[in-house]
């Protein structure tokens, strides 16, 4: 019966696991969903500041 138990014991790790990488997963993805929205809300200030040189601004945004 000893062999029976460590399977028991095996199986109620599974969903802790589980849980973890769904976890890691979604934490993942949203960090780099937040890293590609910096980075594209870099390159679009830049753009408008190549396109608007006599503000002086960087950011629509961002007063004058």
């Amino acid at each position: 019966m000893g062999h029976i138990d460590w399977l028991y014991e095996l199986g109620s790790l599974v969903p802790p696991i589980c849980v973890g990488l769904l976890f890691w997963f979604a934490m993942r993805a949203i960090l780099r969903a937040d890293r590609h929205e910096r980075e594209a809300e870099r390159e679009a200030e830049r753009e408008y500041a190549a396109a608007h040189p006599e503000t002086g601004s960087t950011s629509p945004s961002s007063p004058s």
